[in-house]
């Protein structure tokens, strides 16, 4: 299954997408919200796992609205540091299949990407 994975941070990034690759992912990667757009368009991936603060909170937001433009079908996982009651009742929540809390999601993360990836 190809996952776009986009995060602002180099180093997670790399990590992120190294860690799903090993684990069999066809992975793509956006540093940036526009790539992450861009990208989106081009490479058509099935998953993408968003950083909420990409690197502001409006532009991962942004980033969720315009890659369920680019295909209503495409799953997006969420990961942010912190899970808030606010978060939940923004009209993006509804948009994206789990919002995921930074730390100690690779577990749930690889969790929830196998679980997309058996139900194609």
């Amino acid at each position: 299954m190809k996952v776009l994975v986009a995060d602002d941070d180099p180093d997670q990034l790399i990590m992120r997408s190294m860690l799903l690759a090993e684990r069999g992912f066809d992975t793509v990667q956006a540093p940036d919200c526009e790539a992450a757009i861009q990208i989106a368009a081009a490479e058509k991936p099935a998953c993408a796992v968003v950083d909420l603060r990409f690197p502001t909170e409006e532009l991962g937001l942004r980033t969720v609205r315009a890659l369920k433009t680019i295909d209503p079908q495409m799953h997006v996982l969420l990961l942010t540091g912190v899970i808030s009651d606010r978060l939940a009742r923004l009209p993006e929540a509804a948009l994206v299949d789990s919002i995921l809390l930074k730390g100690n999601c690779w577990g749930e993360l690889l969790e929830r990407l196998n679980a997309l990836q058996d139900s194609q």
